[in-house]
């Protein structure tokens, strides 16, 4: 029987070779002969030119807003500033999206104090705990590493509003440690240290931070008894199998959302038309009912 003839579009074998696999042709159809049904030479396969053209006007936006950002906000840079927040809202732009950046901590004016937060605990019988949460002495210098707590620290000293949620946050943690036992209040004292002018560092090739003079004062006492979410919720105690505890003691705190600050707005918008409506309505009537008076005159016809 004769062998079956090889078809045009099969490679021919040469002598002393052994005949093409079923893989070997199927490697030299992909890699060679393109297919038809899946072939479209007259698409695109990348975007569309409009979707290339949108997104390139995106990266020009976000690459100049992003640089005049970050000039400085005085001097020549001044009038840039005014015209791209103005024209292309800049400002709002890197709001929005994240990118905003404050310089101050470099120079011409970086930090001329070292400032720490000390977080201390009141519990009910008296007894006043330091929680550790500043790094004042826990930490050697030069130091590599810099912990999301120390940042947090940080910026309970700059930012007087965090004080009252990080203090219920205080509250409750220290519940669920110490058998649902609440304590009294958090206390928060500021620690500073000067850190010594150039001229003194290069004096003395260095300085020891933890030989500066510490500044402590008080800044305030919350609590907890009082503070929103500063107590255990009655379904969190029965999770971490703790004791009930008294009933009405958790504060919580009213969510007011954007949709029902319009839902407000809108009926006291229909109550001020009602009583413009109203109002209009009782000046109606008064000047039906209201007969006009006739003087008499003497000699007068009647």
């Amino acid at each position: 029987m004769a062998d079956a003839p090889i078809p045009e579009d099969e490679p021919t074998p040469a002598e002393g070779s052994s005949a093409p696999t079923s893989a070997t042709i199927l490697a030299d159809e992909l890699l060679h002969t393109p297919r038809v049904d899946d072939d479209r030479p007259n698409e695109r396969w990348a975007y569309r030119p409009w979707v290339l053209a949108v997104m390139s006007l995106f990266v020009a936006y976000h690459g100049l807003v992003l640089l005049v950002h970050n000039l400085p906000g005085k001097g020549l840079s001044k009038q840039v500033h005014t015209v791209f927040n103005d024209k292309l809202q800049a400002a709002t732009y890197m709001r929005a999206t994240g990118n905003t950046q404050s310089w101050a901590m470099f120079a011409p004016n970086p930090h001329r104090s070292n400032m720490f937060m000390k977080v201390l605990v009141k519990d009910g019988a008296g007894e006043v705990w330091d929680l550790a949460h500043d790094i004042y002495g826990r930490r050697t210098y030069p130091y590599l590493f810099y912990d999301r707590m120390g940042k947090i620290n940080r910026r309970l000293i700059e930012e007087k509003g965090y004080r009252r949620h990080y203090a219920a946050w205080v509250c409750r943690e220290w519940e669920m440690t110490h058998g649902g036992e609440a304590p009294d209040e958090v206390q928060f004292v500021k620690m500073w240290t000067q850190v010594p002018p150039p001229e003194k560092v290069y004096k003395y090739m260095g300085y020891d931070p933890m030989k500066l003079y510490l500044n402590q004062r008080e800044e305030e006492s919350i609590r907890c008894s009082t503070s929103y979410h500063g107590q255990l919720p009655d379904e969190i105690r029965e999770r971490l199998g703790l004791p009930e505890g008294k009933s009405g003691r958790f504060r919580d705190v009213h969510v007011r959302t954007w949709w029902d600050t319009q839902k407000a707005k809108e009926r006291q918008a229909e109550r001020d038309a009602e009583r413009d409506a109203k109002s209009d309505d009782d000046d109606g009537d008064d000047d039906d009912d209201k007969i006009p008076e006739v003087a008499e005159v003497e000699g007068a016809k009647e």
